[in-house]
């Protein structure tokens, strides 16, 4: 079967948190990245539509995203924007 992402994956299992725009924060683990998306874990999934936010404190990252693909318990999610520093936001 032939991979049709634009960009390579890297395996990351990290801490991530899916910030949604009313404000509720959804923890998760970050399974995978690359240049355009990420696949995510959620500790309670949910449908979500429309977009929010990834943060990846541990990289210091922000970015606004939506949901790609979704299964039971992951998600599958396509970068709108660039990545920011969440450092950089808190100014």
């Amino acid at each position: 079967m032939r991979e049709k992402r634009a960009f390579g994956r890297r395996p990351t299992f990290k801490p991530a948190i899916l910030v949604l725009d009313d404000g509720r924060r959804l923890p998760g683990t970050l399974l995978d990245q690359s240049e355009g998306g990420a696949k995510i874990k959620l500790s309670a999934p949910e449908s979500l539509s429309g977009e929010f936010f990834l943060e990846i404190p541990e990289d210091d990252l922000i970015v606004r995203c939506r949901v790609a693909h979704a299964s039971a318990d992951t998600m599958g999610l396509q970068y709108v924007k660039p990545p920011r520093r969440i450092s950089w936001l808190k100014k």
